[in-house]
């Protein structure tokens, strides 16, 4: 049973699968300071808080929101193509 005002922790495979990125992708993010750190709690584990993740999340949808679109005739790449241009290793 999961309760709102308890801290969650994820694991690596539930993180990527959540923000839909792969683990060379985030951890590029996470050296630019452009996605949460992992949290170390033994010497082989390392977790993300859920509320760290899910905060990235709405920012990326707020961010998208605001931006104004492309024009892709001129560019030939949307905001997606872009940013994962920008993240893949």
């Amino acid at each position: 049973m999961k309760h709102n005002n308890q801290m969650q922790f994820l694991r690596l495979p539930e993180v990527m699968q959540r923000v839909g990125l792969s683990k060379p992708q985030l951890y590029k993010l996470i050296t630019q300071n452009e996605f949460p750190s992992q949290i170390k709690i033994c010497s082989r584990i390392s977790v993300w808080l859920e509320s760290d993740v899910v905060q990235w999340m709405q920012e990326q949808v707020q961010r998208h929101q605001e931006e104004p679109p492309l024009d892709t005739v001129k560019t030939g790449a949307t905001h997606a193509t872009q940013w994962l241009r920008e993240v893949s290793p």
